[in-house]
């Protein structure tokens, strides 16, 4: 009885916006753990932490720009990913308070073209359409025009063309998806012959004084204060490269940069912060507009629940509600882009905000918003597990640095200490590919052969050694291995057509051994 007592005096102090841990020991705690994680190159960006719309705390870390050595600092803007959502929903949250539209309505009554005639437009606002996401629509048109840039304009086009069903009755089941957003943004420009990019700018962005926030457009990507988005080139050496010159994500960052409404919003740590008081003093919508926003949605009457990386947790309109409200009543969402990861949470109980920003997709990012949000808190909300590390990676790097007997050596030491290390089929192979593209034939043999042997139902990973033999010039394994893959999975298209574009270049070499 008194642990419950002592439990409820703590809650009745926080819920008055005080902590069990003093502001500066708060402030210490958190630049501790960001010292660590900045001088281990695992965040790089910003955090801002307000209470009761004061500043608690704001650190920069790390580099705008790495090759120009430019700093970040409170005016960089970084892009926001998918936390870009709640400002569509918001959009169409505000016109449907001034009634133009119906959320029940069927969006094929606004947008004639739209081939789905029973979906509408809250279950587009609450990913329940079961609609094909960018990636079904895209990659095909992408696959046979390599240059092409697609944006809005073309989603209702690719939908007819492509011509695939839904993956389930509308509204019966839950599923995250990128193209409902975007025609949620072709909406708005439907009903106010407004470019989405405009409307956001009037009825968002100025009323909310986010100065320097802007919808990614080709007048504003040279802007000087934007942050170059960064990932790993190559896990097994860990340097980073920018997004321009990834091949790995231009289907993303190049061919589908254009799409509007589910991403593309340019943000400050202090703008957001900026737009979160506009939510509470009522600038934007209506109060009961939304709490519209924060009700869970309901299918069949039970309420939409994911398990994610920050917990359990149902979906409004535009927004992540944490199922756990032992500390409070959350609302959040995060964002990912290439190169670029969000996290924004609102604690509405206490009115606290914790905003941070990353340009380098750093691996201790989602650590950094659990610690920070536990720190401020006082508690701890957001579990923190020793993280495991990647055999794979460490493998990997051995294999690079000290050759293929000391690499297999380590990994059979290691292999089964599953309380230290986990394996991942796909990284594995992905490494191994990474070795291949560096031209280190012999390590991506190794790696993609140990691949082989450690998986040997995934038509995968004969499918990437057979491009290792191709690549080291041992064409009739690797029409062997090319065979395998494509008897295991008859839709491997790619490994059909290397399979004949090899045979047409060595005619006389035919598989066996």
């Amino acid at each position: 009885m008194k642990g419950k007592f002592t439990s409820i005096i703590l809650y009745y102090l926080m819920s008055l916006g005080l902590s069990s841990v003093s502001a500066q020991n708060v402030q210490k705690r958190l630049d501790s753990l960001f010292f660590i994680l900045s001088t281990g190159k695992s965040f790089n960006g910003n955090v801002l932490v307000a209470e009761q719309n004061k500043i608690l705390y704001k650190k920069s870390v790390g580099y705008a720009n790495i090759a120009k050595a430019t700093p970040n600092n409170d005016s960089t803007t970084f892009q926001i990913g998918s936390l870009s959502k709640t400002f569509t929903a918001l959009a169409i949250l505000q016109l449907w308070e001034k009634k133009k539209i119906p959320l029940d309505a069927p969006y094929q009554k606004y947008v004639r073209d739209f081939p789905y005639s029973d979906i509408t437009i809250y279950q587009l606002l609450s990913h329940t359409t079961g609609l094909p996401d960018k990636e079904q629509l895209f990659f095909p048109l992408i696959d046979a025009h390599p240059d092409e840039q697609f944006d809005n304009n073309d989603i209702l086009s690719a939908i007819k063309a492509a011509n695939i069903p839904l993956a389930f009755q509308p509204g019966t089941e839950w599923r995250y998806n990128n193209i409902g957003y975007a025609l949620l943004a072709l909406l708005v420009e439907k009903l106010t012959a407004q470019k989405f990019a405009d409307y956001l700018q009037t009825y968002i962005f100025q009323p909310a004084n986010m100065k320097d926030t802007f919808l990614l457009s080709q007048d504003r990507t040279k802007d000087s204060r934007q942050a170059t988005g960064y990932l790993i080139r190559a896990h097994y050496m860990g340097d980073l490269e920018s997004i321009a010159d990834s091949k790995k994500v231009r289907r993303w960052s190049y061919n589908m940069r254009g799409f509007n409404g589910p991403t593309n919003i340019i943000s400050t740590s202090s703008d957001l912060l900026n737009f979160d008081q506009a939510l509470y003093d009522g600038k934007l919508v209506k109060p009961q507009t939304l709490q519209k926003a924060f009700e869970p949605t309901r299918l069949k009457g039970k309420m939409v629940s994911n398990e994610g990386e920050f917990g359990r947790s149902s979906y409004g309109l535009g927004w992540e509600l944490p199922s756990d409200t032992t500390i409070g009543r959350l609302v959040m969402h995060t964002g990912r882009e290439p190169g670029f990861f969000t996290f924004f949470i609102r604690d509405l109980t206490h009115k606290r905000t914790i905003i941070v920003m990353d340009n380098t997709e750093g691996r201790e990012f989602g650590k950094a918003c659990k610690e920070t949000f536990n720190i401020v808190s006082g508690t701890n909300f957001f579990p923190i597990h020793k993280q495991k590390s990647s055999l794979f990676l460490s493998y990997a790097k051995t294999l690079y640095e000290k050759g293929s007997d000391q690499a297999i050596t380590f990994f059979n030491l290691h292999r089964f200490d599953t309380a230290n290390y986990f394996m991942d089929e796909r990284e594995l192979n992905e490494l191994g590919l990474e070795l291949l593209n560096d031209s280190c034939y012999k390590e991506a043999l190794d790696a993609l052969k140990l691949c082989t042997i450690l998986y040997p139902d995934s038509w995968n990973t004969y499918d990437s050694y057979g491009k290792a033999l191709y690549k080291s010039g041992q064409i009739r394994e690797a029409i062997s291995m090319y065979q395998k893959s494509i008897s295991m999975n008859p839709q491997n298209e790619p490994g059909k057509e290397m399979l004949s574009m090899i045979k047409r270049e060595y005619p006389n070499i035919t598989a066996g051994l």
